[in-house]
């Protein structure tokens, strides 16, 4: 993705354009993993401090550019809400430990989503932890060699 569809994108949400959230949404259109906010700060390529990319996390959360999962350790992980993430709610994801690549899973269930809408269910996040198939194939072609 390109520093002006990342623009482009900030413009049609009707957000203000700063050299801060612009590379800040081109580190997570360009990834297919969800990172947390000691990743983030790690990966910019420009100083900017924590505050500011938390709020800017929360602002892109709110409008729904970004996903945020939380995984086992209740570590919050931010990704890019590519076009495929209409019902982020109706399907979990998988965070690969090997390579830490996020992997949309099939949607839940129609009668599972059904008994969910008796309670009041503010937020929810699915997000497992294991292997993706890249790594699991490539690691049993290693084996068997």
């Amino acid at each position: 993705m390109s520093r002006k569809s990342a623009t482009d994108i900030l413009k049609q949400h009707g957000q203000r354009i700063t050299n801060g959230r612009v590379v800040l949404l081109e580190l997570l259109m360009k990834s297919p993993n969800a990172f947390a906010l000691a990743e983030i700060e790690k990966q910019l390529s420009i100083s900017v401090d924590r505050v500011t990319i938390y709020r800017t996390l929360h602002t892109f959360e709110s409008i729904g550019l970004i996903l945020k999962v939380v995984d086992h350790k209740g570590i919050g992980r931010y990704m890019f809400g590519h076009t495929d993430h209409h019902n982020v709610s109706t399907h979990p994801h998988l965070r690969c430990n090997e390579c830490g690549k996020v992997v949309c899973l099939p949607c839940l269930p129609e009668e599972y989503l059904a008994e969910l809408e008796k309670y009041d269910i503010g937020e929810m996040y699915f997000l497992m932890e294991g292997t993706c198939l890249e790594c699991s194939t490539s690691k049993t072609e290693v084996e068997e060699l």
